[in-house]
């Protein structure tokens, strides 16, 4: 039996990296109304932990045909349960701190150095070792690099060097900490990467990429074995994640070949596995993604592969997109998530194209 945890603070709670956090409201009503997501992942019989285990329950009927047979539990319900595997969105210092103070038992709940390992390994910071490694034998067919400061007078070189840049924050969720900056006189970005450099140790620099589109893949990895687990087609607004096309691999790999070709789709897929192999092995085992863009030309017609925008060291939304796309024999849907009294996760059909118009 697995225990199965929604954590959308996931990313928050690794930039403070204390072992109790306070999540903003906008967030805990998130993961109140949407803790009963795992049952899309989950295998019957397993336990969901969830806020609330009466809404989960009403809220999970409206997917009851994608969701497995569960049990959702609150906190004070798991107190001295034993588990086979515990299986959260992300794994940080302040739910290690939760499991433990709810008395649950489980070998798979990461040592204190483990969980450090994870958090250095989720740092953005980290692209800047895995481009040149993804890129390896394509560096033609793919564009992407990253630079790692931490003093706010490196931004300018690079503005010089690049005319627009894109400033991220090491650890951040949905877009939230990411700036896009071309003019050094832009005060209220600078102040902002100057409070990161000052909070987190350093901000990432990458150049400015004409995106026509916005994709992942998504894998897991067990005692450093990775697994493909397949692609991610998602829409991005200011970093935002907005939705999941819901569809078979074929046709993913239909749209996607119109840009990039599968020799090179192939071969990052197995530059990715060879690094994260070697980067996770004795640190971490569980689900992750790697979020890519098709970019623009801009010297010749054509498209370019940024294979490695980002990588999430936890589920994605990709990983749900693919539990719900197995043997997927329908029109193409879009999954999404909305807000209207509560955060709903909302399938309909696809009626527009997730590409750029440029």
């Amino acid at each position: 039996m697995d225990l199965h945890i929604f954590n959308p603070e996931h990313e928050i709670a690794l930039a403070y990296n204390k072992r109790c956090v306070t999540a903003p409201h906008s967030v805990q009503e998130f993961r109140m109304n949407l803790g009963w997501i795992p049952a899309l992942l989950a295998k019957d019989g397993d336990v969901v932990l969830v806020d609330d285990a009466r809404y989960a329950v009403k809220a999970s009927l409206r997917m009851k045909d994608s969701a497995a047979d569960v049990l959702f539990l609150e906190k004070e319900d798991l107190h001295g349960m034993i588990f086979d595997n515990i299986k959260p969105w992300g794994w940080n210092k302040t739910l290690v701190s939760q499991l433990e103070r709810a008395g649950v038992k489980c070998a798979s709940i990461p040592t204190p150095e483990q969980i450090d390992a994870i958090r250095t390994m989720s740092s953005r910071q980290q692209m800047q070792d895995a481009l040149p490694s993804i890129r390896k034998d394509i560096a033609s067919e793919t564009c992407g690099e990253c630079f790692y400061v931490e003093n706010i007078k490196a931004i300018a070189d690079y503005i010089i060097r690049y005319g627009k840049v894109v400033v991220k924050a090491p650890w951040s969720c949905s877009g939230r900490g990411v700036r896009y900056l071309s003019d050094i006189e832009d005060a209220a970005t600078m102040k902002w990467a100057e409070n990161v450099i000052r909070t987190q140790g350093g901000v990432t620099i990458e150049p400015y990429y004409n995106k026509v589109m916005d994709f992942g893949m998504e894998f897991s990895v067990a005692d450093g074995e990775v697994s493909f687990l397949g692609l991610s087609l998602f829409q991005t607004v200011n970093g935002a994640y907005k939705g999941n096309i819901l569809a078979s691999e074929e046709e993913k790999e239909e749209l996607l070949g119109r840009y990039i070709s599968p020799y090179i789709i192939n071969k990052v897929k197995n530059n990715i596995s060879e690094y994260m192999s070697s980067l996770t092995r004795g640190k971490y085992n569980g689900p992750f993604g790697v979020d890519m863009m098709v970019v623009a030309r801009n010297d010749v017609r054509g498209f370019l592969l940024h294979p490695c925008v980002e990588i999430n060291l936890r589920r994605t939304m990709g990983h749900v997109a693919l539990s719900l796309s197995q043997g997927e024999d329908k029109p193409k849907r879009l999954m999404q998530t909305v807000h209207d009294v509560n955060y709903q996760l909302k399938i309909s059909p696809l009626e527009n194209n997730f590409v750029q118009v440029i």
